[in-house]
């Protein structure tokens, strides 16, 4: 099973998958793979990638940096084709695997893009954000049967954390 959320910027997807996690880790820790991504914010112009494994959480590499003269963000593809496919690849015995966050800045990173369908192919559960948007990658991940795309509101954004723990509890404690 692998659900992706989706929504509107700022409207909570990485909260939710936080919530999620406590709900799921609060009596006993929980096996994971995959990866978080954040943006630094105003004062920190950059995008970062870091492991989810537990131990891993100092690992973290800057993926993107705004650039002035481009008017947007400069990516350095080879954090997804280097790290982003060595931390995917880690990430076969995991009980849950997060992806959060899938956009276009991967669209110029084919192994990483590789790795990703290539867990999604997998049995492992997947827990991740897709970035709305036309963004033509996804649409591999979209149209794969074991994949359900889940809309985060403002109306189900509180609730939507204890629904999906539900669903991964058996999958995660397997």
């Amino acid at each position: 099973m692998h659900i992706f959320l989706q929504g509107p910027r700022g409207i909570g997807k990485s909260t939710v998958i936080r919530n999620t996690l406590d709900i799921l880790t609060a009596d006993a820790p929980l096996a994971l793979g995959g990866f978080f991504t954040w943006n630094g914010g105003m004062d920190d112009p950059h995008i970062y990638m870091r492991p989810a494994a537990i131990g891993r959480e100092r690992e973290i590499y800057r993926i993107a940096s705004y650039d002035a003269e481009k008017g947007g963000m400069a990516c350095d593809l080879s954090v997804f084709e280097k790290a982003g496919v060595s931390i995917l690849g880690e990430s076969a015995g995991a009980a849950l695997i997060i992806m959060d966050e899938l956009g276009f800045l991967e669209a110029g990173a084919p192994e990483f893009r590789r790795a990703v369908l290539k867990i999604i192919g997998g049995s492992a559960p997947v827990l991740g954000v897709l970035r709305i948007g036309g963004i033509p990658w996804h649409d591999d991940i979209k149209n794969d049967p074991g994949v359900l795309l889940a809309g985060v509101t403002e109306e189900n954004r509180g609730a939507l954390p204890r629904k999906l723990a539900a669903r991964y509890e058996s999958y995660a404690r397997g």
